[in-house]
């Protein structure tokens, strides 16, 4: 197995500046494309990239099952190249914090937020629980790939899944969480949110219909050409983004699914939903029942 060491190439001040920002090759001095692990030099593991390990067929499961989770949203933030309050119709601003609007949809359970105060199935979920639970061995094989590369840090996220309410969890999996992206270009960005000891998992179905769009950490100057079929493990709590995607001669429109799995940070908190329910007619009326 090929192994790489890497140094910082930008001060944290540097690395930092760029958030929010699109990144382009300029970035990259080193473009990956065949199997590699690659660490620090202090020897934190920053990334595993492995070539053809996910069955076309299964990568295909996945987009055809989650599919109809992509919406046109702007609630990816900074992520998206913007990051600012919403305005109301009455030219007022609201507290909510809103970005561009991409298209991107989550699958399988979020927890409680400033919005909505309980853990709950994606609407993804509640609408399509069929073609949700047709994606499962999308999900449990990526889950495998994770726990056979890198044991350390699937060790410690499994047994955290394996602790919460089974309610909550994608079966079998160290996951709760799918994000699916569609010809999605993200700026500059540390994950946040997520199982801050587990590991990021990236895949990505396309057609072909593009050059670039290169996963990159600029701090250290690396890209990752991520195709169907390959699979990309990488500590997404450093800063990084995508470069453009060009559309190639012979095709009308660019498309790229990226899937991003994970655990969200507080979902072991989650109760049984009787238990939810309960807290939530009390909290609304002052009383359970008369």
């Amino acid at each position: 197995m090929n192994t790489i060491t890497v140094n910082k190439i930008l001060t944290d001040k540097q690395a930092a500046s760029l958030k929010g920002k699109f990144i382009n090759n300029k970035h990259i001095k080193t473009l990956i494309n065949s199997d590699v692990d690659i660490f620090d030099n202090y020897g934190n593991l920053l990334l595993k990239f492995r070539k053809n390990v996910v069955p076309y067929n299964i990568v295909e499961l996945g987009y055809k099952s989650f599919k109809k989770s992509i919406t046109l949203t702007d609630g990816r933030g900074i992520t998206s190249g913007s990051s600012h309050k919403r305005i109301r119709k009455d030219g007022s601003i609201s507290n909510i914090t809103i970005g561009n609007k991409v298209y991107s949809g989550n699958v399988g359970y979020m927890d409680s937020n400033a919005m909505i105060k309980y853990c709950r199935l994606t609407n993804f979920g509640k609408n399509y629980f069929e073609q949700f639970k047709k994606g499962i061995p999308f999900v449990e094989h990526i889950d495998y790939l994770y726990s056979q590369l890198c044991p350390s840090h699937y060790k410690k996220q499994r047994s955290v899944a394996d602790a919460t309410n089974i309610n909550y969890k994608i079966p079998n999996t160290s996951f709760t969480t799918v994000t699916v992206n569609k010809s999605f270009r993200t700026a500059v960005h540390k994950d946040s949110g997520d199982f801050r000891d587990g590991f990021g998992n990236l895949i990505v179905y396309n057609d072909n219909s593009y050059d670039g769009g290169f996963f990159v950490l600029p701090q250290y100057g690396i890209g990752v050409d991520v195709q169907t079929t390959d699979a990309l493990f990488v500590d997404v709590h450093q800063w990084h983004g995508n470069t453009e995607m060009k559309l190639r001669n012979g095709f009308n429109k660019i498309f790229r699914i990226s899937f991003v799995l994970y655990y969200r940070e507080n979902m072991f908190k989650c109760k049984q939903p009787s238990e939810q329910l309960k807290e939530l007619k009390i909290k609304k009326n002052g009383y359970l029942t008369l």
